[in-house]
């Protein structure tokens, strides 16, 4: 299928505000229209004309690019879709031709969502987050991995404000696991899926992707003893715009921190918020079998530092992480 972009008719009643737009007759617009209501975009007629109710919620671009604000590069563009196979390949394929830092692309839902390993990302209709956010960073490649680090990170401190503006009923327990989820309450919420764009040889972009839980529909109820969502947790609805504009924010001054080289100050804020980053006896598996280590903490590189048996230590560049086996 292919993918299918927000409605133009969606950009003109963002940019038209509270006063909304002659309601629009020709057969293009209804067709439009009847894709916004079907898409639950509140969208709405009333004396004659149309208008888009602004809520903390409906991601729409130019809600976000207002919202947003350009820390880190001259601009955010974001683009929008209702269905996309996958945010990441698209915004990869945005940077081959040329698109500059700060392009965000984002979905309602994905096709094809994926994490690390090429593993499927569940991507329900409205219920979640779905975006990729394209840098060029000119810190050395084999620094890049600790991006995952800063949005990780950005994420964390993105839910603590959300969860402080909106006075959730219950306290979110944040919790970052290494290499790249954010947990509540011990549970999977949401994942950190960093790619590259190489032209002439050398990677040139860095491809952010992130996946979040949201909704209370996000997770399916067979994979709720392992993942959760926000909702369910703060046992309120959580505003996914609201979410993603704070994100960016973090993000963009993580981000400054990264490109001036302070990457040891990002690690440390990191360690603060993981529970089994340092002492943890966990299960590590990085394609050599699963084995029981205890964590030692971070590399330079944001690599993870473990303990054997025998007491020799070794740096893990990617692998899965559990307190459990299997």
């Amino acid at each position: 299928m292919p993918d299918l972009e927000i409605p133009r008719l969606l950009y003109a009643l963002a940019r038209a505000g509270p006063e909304g737009i002659e309601a629009p007759s020709d057969p293009a617009s209804l067709v439009e229209i009847d894709l916004c209501l079907g898409w639950k975009f509140p969208v709405e007629t009333r004396g004659g004309r149309l208008f888009l109710a602004r809520n903390s919620d409906t991601l729409v671009p130019a809600w976000i690019e207002e919202e947003a604000p350009a820390l880190g590069w001259e601009r955010l563009s974001a683009a929008g879709y209702l269905e996309i196979t996958s945010t990441n390949e698209e915004a990869l394929r945005r940077a081959r031709a040329g698109a500059p830092a700060g392009t965000l692309v984002h979905a309602e839902t994905q096709s094809a969502g994926r994490g690390r390993k090429g593993r499927r990302w569940h991507s329900p209709t409205g219920d979640g987050l779905y975006f990729t956010l394209l840098v060029r960073p000119r810190q050395p490649v084999l620094r890049w991995p600790i991006l995952t680090h800063v949005a990780s990170l950005a994420l964390a401190q993105a839910l603590e404000e959300v969860a402080r503006l909106e006075s959730f009923p219950r306290p979110l327990e944040i919790d970052l696991k290494w290499p790249n989820d954010v947990l509540l309450s011990g549970r999977k919420t949401a994942g950190i899926l960093l790619e590259t764009a190489s032209a002439g040889g050398g990677a040139r972009a860095a491809a952010v992707g992130v996946g979040v839980n949201v909704g209370s529909r996000a997770v399916r109820e067979d994979l709720r003893d392992s993942a959760t969502s926000v909702s369910l947790e703060a046992g309120s609805a959580a505003p996914r715009r609201l979410l993603l504009v704070r994100f960016l924010y973090h993000f963009q001054l993580g981000y400054d921190l990264f490109e001036r080289g302070e990457h040891a100050g990002i690690l440390e804020e990191w360690k603060k918020r993981s529970s089994m980053c340092e002492g943890a006896t966990v299960w590590v598996d990085d394609g050599r079998g699963a084995r029981q280590v205890v964590t030692c903490g971070l590399s330079p590189a944001g690599a993870l530092v473990v303990r054997g048996p025998d007491g020799s230590r070794e740096t893990l560049v990617a692998g899965d992480v559990s307190l459990r086996r299997g």
